[in-house]
């Protein structure tokens, strides 16, 4: 309980809160598989492309524009780890190693991750993720800036 009292109070001061945010924020704590609507709706407020209002579908639009989604997903398609290891990386522009600076891609930014230890050694880069371990990724990738 305390841990996710934690992050949620991180996820809150991480990102302009307002009554919608934070609604949106508590649902993203409380998934057990986060969708690329809920993270594209991080990624669009952080990045400021999208309106704290805006939903999970038009950030998803924005998500779409800004990186090459290699398969047919929707904002309700359950996010992937390397996946989201990208988004994240490409958000806080992490600075890498030869192949991800090479080799942008899911693989090589989730190696990277690994390497930055903010994903343990033993991640498997298919796992789906919770809402809690998106928070943890994505404050760990903004603290590497």
């Amino acid at each position: 309980m305390k841990k996710s009292l934690l992050l949620l109070i991180v996820a809150l001061l991480s990102f302009s809160a307002t009554a919608q945010n934070s609604e949106k924020l508590t649902e993203l704590i409380n998934s057990t598989t986060v969708t690329y609507g809920q993270v594209a709706y991080l990624y669009g407020v952080y990045s400021e492309k999208i309106d704290e209002n805006a939903s999970y579908e038009e950030s998803f639009d924005i998500l779409k524009e800004n990186f090459p989604l290699k398969r047919e997903i929707s904002s309700s398609s359950p996010v992937t780890l390397s996946e989201l290891s990208f988004i994240c990386a490409k958000l806080a522009d992490l600075k890498g190693g030869i192949f991800y600076t090479l080799f942008s891609n899911p693989h090589y930014a989730f190696k990277e991750l690994q390497a930055k230890e903010i994903l343990p050694k033993n991640s498997d880069p298919s796992q789906k993720v919770n809402g809690r371990d998106v928070i943890a990724i994505f404050n760990g990738c903004l603290s590497q800036e």
